[in-house]
């Protein structure tokens, strides 16, 4: 099973919209997959039109439920373990705990039998972003094409380098996903040449800008169910042939070795 945080500094980069369709790009693909949302706001829940559940991901933490009874069927091979606004509570709960950092890795040990878990993260330096980077394998990072959020990237990388010097591990930024990128606009191509010197052959393909890609989280569907002809819908599942087809991580190395420090 593949543990893969999708995370970022700057909001407003494409963080949720990559979490729900790369999610859904596998599940069409008969991948057993888990999006996980660690956001107060609740966004994946909203994006793929998910309203009636009554138990989050802010009740596993406080060990009021278990992650499986949170967990909810969002569609064929894909299930969510949403957020709620209860999660801010939450997490000011996990800072007087013991072992604070690893509260996932202790509370989502359960949730096995997924080909994938993807967990979609709030733009803050937090303790959940914490306990996330601990919890997952791999980090896929989204970068709109501005300057800001090619310098929100530089910072987090130095963010994950102290994570993991904190934790004794850390996992491995393996992915670069260039967000709104636009060939009208000398900025894109400036951001997307910057981003590809600084991290090189980690660097997808663009996903271009595509107004349906705004649009389909209000209609509570995903690109391929909104618009399965339009460009958003290409460029997520060109990613979600990347991702299925990297190779798999040597497990014999261990995660402090890895290129994120």
């Amino acid at each position: 099973m593949r543990k893969i945080a999708i995370v970022g500094l700057k909001g407003g980069i494409g963080k949720t919209t990559t979490a729900v369709n790369l999610g859904a790009g596998l599940a069409l693909l008969k991948q057993r997959v888990l999006l996980i949302d660690t956001d107060t706001q609740a966004n994946v829940s909203i994006a793929l039109g998910l309203h009636d559940y009554t138990k989050s991901l802010a009740e596993v933490i406080t060990r009021k439920a278990s992650a499986r009874e949170c967990v909810i069927q969002a569609r064929k091979n894909l299930d969510v373990l949403p957020s709620s606004m209860g999660l801010f509570k939450a997490q000011q709960r996990m800072v007087l705990e013991m072992g604070r950092e690893e509260i996932f890795s202790e509370q989502l040990a359960e949730l096995d039998g997924y080909d994938f878990q993807l967990l979609d993260c709030a733009p803050s330096v937090s303790l959940l972003t914490v306990n996330v980077i601990s919890y997952a394998e791999e980090v896929f990072i989204p970068i709109s094409m501005e300057m800001l959020a090619l310098a929100g990237t530089r910072q987090f990388f130095t963010y994950l380098r102290t994570i993991s010097r904190m934790l004794g591990k850390g996992a491995e930024i393996r992915l670069i996903i260039p967000t709104f990128y636009d060939p009208r606009r000398r900025v894109s191509e400036l951001v997307l040449q910057s981003v590809i010197k600084d991290f090189g052959d980690r660097v997808t393909h663009p996903i271009r800008v595509d107004t349906l890609l705004s649009e389909a989280p209000g209609a509570g569907k995903t690109i391929f169910e909104y618009a399965p002809k339009s460009r958003g819908a290409e460029d997520y599942a060109r990613l979600t042939n990347v991702v299925l087809n990297m190779p798999l991580l040597n497990r014999n190395q261990t995660r402090s070795e890895s290129r994120s420090v």
